[in-house]
Formats: structure tokens, C-alpha cells, sequence
């Protein structure tokens, strides 16, 4: 590359950082519907040429945007540390991302729930991100005692549980089972012991154990 080009470069690195991280406050303020080419261009401080020059148009914004979020929850569980008791990892894990969830929900939702029937990743790219992002939730269930394609299964079949939890919560749907059971707690305390209780009762029907 010529050394004259890199500034200009540069500058096109920037300008493609600055647009996804205004789309990544735009979903997190507003929602799927609000991200708009124009609406992400003018919260960048940019124009939508802008956007069209760096992505090519809204669906190569979009899919680099499915690309950070997934970033933000591979970082999010890459902090949980190993340890020696690979079940309190699986339960810290999972507890991680929980407040994943429920710190930005719209942006779980865009990462989850197809919320915008116009968007589908590129071929291949879920199962590459998710991947990513659940390396350290695999790796525990390997050093729980789950070996090959029984591993792989475990932690999608946890996932599973963790997912549909956490959905639940999202959408108020747990608030009334929670009262009319009997479990009380304030705001949010009630469904994590259930989320807790739920996902320890995975680890045990998958034969991990449950300390």
C-alpha cells in the first residue's frame, strides 16, 4: 500500500468504528426499528453517504453491528475466570449472561429474536460468533466431565435453558407465575433465584452434578 494512502485509510477505519458504535447506542436507546441509515449516520455526527461508502448500504451496517454485539458478549464471559470447580464457572457463566440480557435488552433481542425481518446474517456468521461467545461456557463443560459431541450438547442444552430464562424475564412473562408460587423477592431478585435454580437443575439432569 502506498504511504500516501494511509491516512485516508485511516480515516476510513474510523468513520467505520464510529457508525457501528452509533448504531450499538441507537439499538440500545430505541430498538431495532429506530436503526435507520440516517438515523445512525446524523448519531455518528456523519451523512448516510457515509455509511453507504463504508457498508455498502443498511444490511452491511447491520450485519457489522450483529458482529459487535456478539463481541460485547464474547468479552462479557471471556471475564468470568477458570477455576478449579468448572460447576461454579457453568453457574457464574450463566449468571453473566443474565446481566448481559438484562443490562441492554434491546440489544439481546436484536442478537437473539430476529427482530427486523429484513436482516439475516450472512451464511455461516451465527454459528461463527455464537461459537466465539460460548467458548468459555464449553470449555467448563468440558472440564466438567462432558467429552466430543456429549460437550457440544450439554452446553447448547444449558444455553437452552439459559436463553428461555432470561426471555421470560424480558417479556414479564415470569412475574405472575413467580407471586402466584410463592416466590417473592424485590424487583429482579425472585427470577434470578429461579434462573439460578433453573440452570443448577440442568447441570444435574445432564449429569454434570450441581455442588
Amino acid at each position: 500500500m502506498a504511504r500516501g494512502s494511509l491516512p485516508g485509510a485511516a480515516a476510513q477505519a474510523e468513520l467505520a468504528e464510529r457508525l457501528v458504535d452509533a448504531a450499538l447506542r441507537v439499538l440500545a436507546e430505541h430498538g431495532s426499528p429506530e436503526l435507520t441509515v440516517r438515523r445512525v449516520a446524523e448519531e455518528a455526527g456523519s451523512s448516510t453517504m457515509g455509511v453507504y461508502s463504508r457498508f455498502g448500504g443498511r444490511p452491511g451496517l447491520l450485519e457489522a453491528l450483529y458482529q459487535r454485539t456478539f463481541s460485547v458478549l464474547t468479552d462479557a464471559l471471556a471475564l468470568i475466570p477458570a477455576t478449579t470447580d468448572p460447576l461454579h464457572d457453568l453457574s457464574e457463566l450463566s449468571c453473566a449472561y443474565r446481566r448481559f440480557a438484562l443490562d441492554v435488552p434491546h440489544r439481546y433481542v436484536f442478537m437473539f429474536s430476529r427482530p427486523l425481518p429484513d436482516f439475516e446474517p450472512a451464511d455461516g456468521l451465527h454459528a461463527e460468533v455464537l461459537q466465539a461467545a460460548f467458548a468459555p461456557l464449553i470449555d467448563a463443560v468440558h472440564r466438567a466431565g462432558a467429552q466430543g459431541l456429549a460437550a457440544t450438547r450439554a452446553a447448547y442444552c444449558l444455553w437452552c435453558v439459559m436463553h428461555g430464562l432470561v426471555g421470560l424475564e424480558l417479556t414479564a412473562v415470569l412475574r405472575a407465575p413467580l407471586t402466584s408460587w410463592g416466590v417473592s423477592g424485590e424487583d429482579g431478585t425472585a427470577a434470578e433465584r429461579m434462573y439460578r435454580a433453573g440452570v443448577q437443575a440442568m447441570l444435574a439432569g445432564l449429569e454434570l452434578g450441581c455442588g
